[in-house]
């Protein structure tokens, strides 16, 4: 029998890919192993904790919620904007509508602590899931956990309170768990909880696309794999088909279609790895992106790991994260998941290599309490770090971040002072802001563009708003073709100086990042 004929789906052979090849270590030193296992675990805890501790709301929230509280004020379902006064889609097909549908009595009943758990609950879910796909995989308990801890950064991109990205990372760990689970079991009939799992993720966010991505990625890597794979093709079907139940049936397609092709320039997210770097933004996230998948490239060299599905899914949402910071946190589940049994026969590997056996002998020679003392330290440290800043409250900073940094914050002044002055009417506004205005002063003012984009504007509306936020040629015409009342900017920005001399205009409020600017009669 050929080598590649006693390779398991780990692509590793089932004397590495199992855990039975840590049991010498184990016999040798059991207390240590499970000290070194528990306090990694114990200390990834915290940083996973702590990386999820984001206190600053994201625009998108308002939206999602703004679009609730219209749900369930009006008790009908709303297929026709009535937030923005520039010209709107018909309909109005807003993928994250079960979102705000959930989101909107959650924060009136339970405020922001009710949404920062639940953020916290599908956060560690997905970690959760991770872990055992990789320990399906037969990843040892500490490789998994390594894997973990090389691939945290994932937290820290996509968990910002409360974007419906937290369902579709939940959502997609546990697909991969599901698949992994029937491709190394062939236990395919659980396959089958992937439908109703579409339904609900299509109606929550659009992100629904990466889990039948994958399904399909399974079905052509075990194929190409000689493995079993027809079972994943009738899934796959009816999974697809049944994200037609929807309020909006088979529009909602139609405007995946339109949406995934739509350009994004101006929305940071959406940069790829060649923009951000000339911009300077966002170095560290694609250094640390490009670092794991460096590692991963090294490790399945190094252990001689060949297996062509996790390779399939791995290249793709590696292309996906390198275009659109945004799917870098698809790779890093699958890094997590998968990376976990090659590193495995790595700290296999290093366990025969004479100068880390002299190491250990120095640490066993030492004992436990040095290692207690330094897990008891990083607990203390992250503890810290997730108590500072209050991990159950919203933070509404008001102030811009400092030259190069780039932040959120809001025009929390400006808008005490419409509110104050019973200002009304249309508001043309900064991108990031408008959700939030929404939220906050509908129906007294509509708004010019927000974070809702594509679902609700039409692409030259959206080209036409951005050459004037930006004030490119032909600024002016968009103030005369789609008339505001008011304009709120960044102080900082270059129309904001060119409204401060602009006739028909006069300033009524400044702060540290926002001015507010009012037509005169």
């Amino acid at each position: 029998m050929g080598d590649s004929e006693n390779r398991g789906p780990t692509g590793l052979g089932p004397d590495i890919a199992s855990p039975s090849v840590w049991r010498g270590e184990e016999e040798r030193s059991p207390g240590g192993q499970i000290f070194l296992t528990k306090g990694a675990a114990l200390l990834f805890l915290a940083v996973a904790l702590e990386r999820l501790t984001c206190t600053t709301p994201d625009p998108d929230l308002w939206g999602y919620m703004a679009f609730g509280r219209l749900f369930w004020q009006t008790g009908g379902f709303p297929y026709r904007d009535v937030f923005a006064y520039l010209p709107t889609l018909n309909p109005w097909v807003y993928h994250e509508w079960l979102t705000g549908v959930l989101l909107y009595p959650l924060y009136e009943s339970a405020g922001a602590p009710g949404l920062q758990v639940l953020k916290y609950v599908l956060g560690l879910a997905a970690v959760a899931l991770i872990y055992l796909t990789a320990r399906l995989r037969g990843a040892t308990p500490l490789a998994a956990i390594l894997s973990l801890v090389l691939v945290q950064p994932f937290l820290g991109v996509g968990y910002s309170p409360v974007r419906a990205q937290i369902f579709t990372y939940a959502f997609f760990a546990l697909t991969l768990y599901l698949l992994e689970r029937a491709r190394n079991t062939g236990r395919w009939l659980a396959l089958w909880i992937l439908i109703p799992l579409q339904v609900i993720w299509a109606n929550l966010h659009g992100g629904f696309l990466a889990g039948l991505g994958l399904l399909a990625l399974y079905a052509l890597g075990e194929g190409l794999s000689r493995r079993p794979f027809l079972f994943y093709l009738p899934v796959f079907l009816t999974a697809a088909l049944a994200t037609a139940l929807n309020p909006y049936g088979l529009e909602y397609w139609r405007y995946l279609a339109a949406a995934l092709s739509m350009p994004r320039p101006e929305i940071t997210e959406w940069v790829s790895a060649y923009q951000a770097w000339g911009k300077g933004m966002f170095f560290r996230e694609f250094l640390i992106f490009f670092l794991v998948a460096a590692f991963a490239l090294f490790l399945s060299v190094r252990v001689r790991w060949r297996e062509l599905t996790p390779f399939l899914a791995l290249g793709l949402t590696f292309i996906l994260g390198v275009k659109h910071l945004r799917h870098q946190v698809f790779f890093f589940i699958l890094t997590g998941a998968y990376l976990a049994v090659p590193l495995t026969r790595y700290l296999t590997l290093m366990q025969a290599d004479p100068k880390l056996q002299a190491l250990g002998k120095i640490g066993r020679r030492l004992g436990w309490p040095w290692p207690a003392l330094l897990l008891a330290g990083g607990l203390a440290y992250y503890g810290y770090l997730i108590a500072a800043p209050g991990p159950l409250s919203f933070r509404l900073p008001s102030l811009p971040p400092p030259p190069g940094k780039t932040a959120m914050y809001y025009p929390t002044g400006a808008v005490a002072f419409i509110q104050e002055h019973k200002l009304s009417g249309n508001l043309l506004t900064d991108f990031d802001w408008g959700e939030y205005l929404i939220w906050t002063l509908a129906p007294r003012c509509r708004v010019s563009l927000d974070g809702r984009f594509e679902t609700v504007y039409p692409a030259d509306i959206c080209r036409e708003y951005f050459a004037f936020i930006y004030a490119r040629p032909g600024w002016r015409q968009f103030l005369a073709k789609y008339p505001p009342d008011l304009i709120l900017v960044d102080c900082r920005s270059r129309i904001c100086r060119l409204l401060q001399d602009e006739p028909g205009w006069r300033q009524v409020y400044q702060d540290a990042g926002s001015a507010l600017f009012r037509r005169l009669p």
